[in-house]
């Protein structure tokens, strides 16, 4: 069953541990011993695909990301352009989360150094995992 299940999260681009297949069952099947359907089979990948991604995006990967939008490649982002960009796409922001986001970190141009940035997401996040 786990061969099966790990063969098509595989080819779906996740690879999860046995742990991670076990805990994504839970609630589901209690007994792993059924097949289930693409509407509850859904949810469990994007836990676990979540997690990975998690897991597995470096400071860098964040960094390179958010340079694509740097047009002078001077290592800096307009504030504005970036709020605007969390606040609407994705797992949307609100403006007060943004803004603690940012604290401390524009200058008085109205640009933020978008590595200083990731470095403080960074450090903010394992902070919160430490508290857990």
């Amino acid at each position: 069953k786990q061969w099966y299940q790990r063969r098509v999260r595989g080819a779906a681009g996740i690879n999860p541990t046995n742990e991670q297949l076990q805990k994504s069952q839970d609630g589901i099947d209690k007994d792993h011993s059924k097949r289930i359907g693409f509407r509850r089979f859904l949810p469990v990948f994007e836990t676990v695909k979540r997690e990975l991604d998690a897991k597995n995006t470096t400071q860098q990967d964040y960094i390179c990301g958010l340079s694509e939008f740097d047009r002078d490649v001077t290592g800096l982002l307009y504030t504005a352009d970036l709020r605007a960009n969390l606040i609407r796409r994705g797992e949307k922001l609100n403006d007060s989360e943004v803004t603690e986001m940012f604290k401390g970190l524009e200058d008085d141009k109205g640009m933020i150094r978008y590595k200083d940035l990731v470095a403080k997401l960074h450090e903010t996040s394992k902070l919160l995992e430490m508290q857990q």
